[in-house]
């Protein structure tokens, strides 16, 4: 019996039902879809016990070997090179996809909105406010975002789940740990590798009732869509997906030339990590399931996959980084300022910060973040941040499956490295 659900559940079609009824109960009786949302949170966070202590232990282990010269697979400055050409190219096809959509100037062609820009904002942010109180809709800076990428309490950054300050840990313990003795460098490399198999195997459950999750997490999330604003906004939404459409493009492009599988096969073994991307729309949820893909079906090298994998999964967020710099463009265009070349410059390098500012936060803390791009141009964003919250929800899930399958393009780049010879015949 238990054999059978087991097979029904992990079957691709039972996923692929799970998702249209989930999106039904959402967009048709969203109070009913409200009432998954309990369920959605513990199936998340049976995901999230693991990934913390994995994204520990693999991104020590895996600075632990390279220091010691047993992991010659990849280097750091190849890592950061390839991520930064990256995010430069994710920021740039944002501030192109702005430029060329004059989102701002359709969106001023409705009064809703067009009001709502113009009146009294703090009212309206005290009243209408959608999803978090008022008290969360503070100025964030790069200057409060340096001083943060090392915990003052290192306990307090994995309680509090803060997944920059532990990867900023976790490499200072793998770089301490490889500078002591040969001995003691091995028994902790062979404790944490124990550790972190062990939370593999917890993850596993949470594995198991993906269709059941996935139901969850995804009913109660379209239950909180706004269809008003959805009109009203469909010409920013759509063009935010041209920007993310061209990423995903790209990521395919690079799984072509590099995947060792060949196209089809990477494809369909990253699914799993996509259907977890589009129901949690969390980045952190999709590091094991990216991992294990990359490591069994991808046959590329453990200790590579182990470190380039949450590296990117909190640093290489292209969906993100397009967006934040989309989003921009957006607001400059809606108060008709113009921006100079170097100007939009600066807000692909703040698109960037804000990226790794934002890494683990979501909703209205996610998007005020944009503030640190927007201050220095003497641009708010606090008669927008209503609107941009309303239809966040429809933008999130693309967002991060946009990050999830350029991570994984950019990772078989940087680790296997021999571009494939595409057959002519």
């Amino acid at each position: 019996m238990f054999g059978k659900i087991s097979k029904l559940l992990s079957s691709g079609y039972t996923t692929v039902i799970a998702a249209v009824c989930a999106i039904f109960i959402g967009v048709c009786f969203p109070d009913t879809g409200k009432l998954f949302a309990l369920p959605g949170n513990i199936f998340l966070t049976l995901i999230s016990i693991s990934v913390i202590p994995i994204i520990f232990s693999s991104v020590t282990c895996s600075i632990i070997k390279m220091l010691s010269n047993k992991f010659a697979e990849i280097t750091v400055s190849k890592i950061i090179f390839t991520f930064t050409s990256i995010l430069i190219l994710a920021g740039g096809i944002g501030i192109l996809v702005g430029i060329t959509s004059h989102s701002g100037e359709k969106i001023m062609s409705s009064k809703l909105i067009a009001n709502m820009i113009f009146q009294d904002m703090q009212k309206s942010i005290a009243t209408l406010s959608l999803f978090d109180p008022l008290d969360t809709l503070q100025k964030f800076s790069f200057s409060n975002f340096v001083t943060t990428l090392l915990p003052k309490n290192p306990f307090a950054a994995f309680a509090e789940g803060n997944i920059i300050q532990i990867l900023s840990v976790s490499i200072l313990v793998g770089f301490a740990i490889a500078h002591l003795d040969s001995q003691k460098s091995e028994v902790s490399l062979r404790s944490l590798t124990v550790l972190m198999q062990s939370f593999k195997k917890i993850l596993k459950i949470p594995t198991k009732i993906l269709p059941i999750g996935m139901f969850c997490l995804l009913s109660s999330n379209v239950s909180k869509v706004n269809f008003e604003d959805m009109i009203a906004m469909t010409h920013f939404i759509s063009s935010a997906f041209i920007a993310f459409c061209i990423l995903i493009l790209l990521a395919l492009c690079i799984f072509a030339m590099y995947s060792p599988i060949g196209f089809f096969k990477s494809i369909k073994s990253i699914k799993e990590a996509v259907i977890i991307a589009f129901s949690t729309c969390s980045n952190q949820a999709t590091l094991p399931f990216l991992i294990a893909a990359l490591r069994d079906k991808f046959r590329l090298a453990e200790q590579a996959v182990n470190l380039a994998i949450p590296l990117g999964i909190t640093m290489c967020r292209a969906g993100n980084v397009a967006y934040y710099a989309f989003v921009s463009m957006f607001i400059a265009s809606v108060y008709n300022h113009p921006l100079s070349i170097y100007e939009q410059g600066f807000i692909v390098l703040g698109a960037i910060m804000t990226s790794f500012a934002s890494s683990g936060a979501n909703g209205i803390i996610a998007i005020s973040m944009i503030s640190i791009i927007l201050d220095p141009l003497n641009l708010s964003i606090d008669s927008l941040i209503l609107i941009l919250v309303a239809v966040d929800p429809l933008i999130e899930p693309i967002r991060t499956i946009t990050s999830l399958i350029m991570n994984a393009a950019v990772s078989c780049l940087i680790i296997n490295g021999k571009r494939r010879r595409l057959q002519c015949k």
